[in-house]
């Protein structure tokens, strides 16, 4: 009876025993989700930012980015399928051809990804489609 009841309490606690083997997820799980520094979103913008800024200032205009200010996510619900784009707010800094005196321009894009562009039926053979959606001169 003795050795009964020791092989019932030692199957008793086998048995409630939970065995658990941690998984280290693979590789490519752990690239799908990155974070991005804002430099990437520099690189998308720039030539749109390009164009505007010759377009307020002349061709002659000497410019370079003074970072971004803001970035932010839009997703419009309100449609089927969700629409989703980023806006990103940029400082330009400006120097006129003829002046030695600079000032700073405030330029809003928006950027639409090629993912999101499929999903609108939109696709276009770019990786992300880019706007200028408002100029502002001489910010601080």
């Amino acid at each position: 009876m003795k050795k009964a009841t020791i092989l019932f309490l030692f199957i008793l606690l086998i048995g409630n025993a939970s065995f658990v083997s941690a998984q280290i997820p693979n590789q490519k799980e752990l690239n799908e989700i990155q974070e991005t520094n804002p430099s990437v979103f520099i690189h998308i913008v720039t030539p749109e930012v390009a164009k505007a800024v010759k377009k307020e200032h002349g061709e002659q205009v000497k410019w370079k980015t003074e970072g971004i200010t803001k970035i932010s996510v839009h997703n419009d619900h309100t449609v089927k399928p969700l629409r989703r784009w980023y806006e990103v707010s940029m400082k330009v800094a400006i120097q006129e051809p003829n002046s030695n005196e600079k000032h700073t321009d405030l330029v809003i894009s928006k950027i639409i990804t090629k993912e999101d562009l499929m999903k609108m039926k939109q696709v276009e053979d770019v990786d992300a489609f880019v706007t200028v959606l408002e100029y502002e001169h001489n910010v601080k």
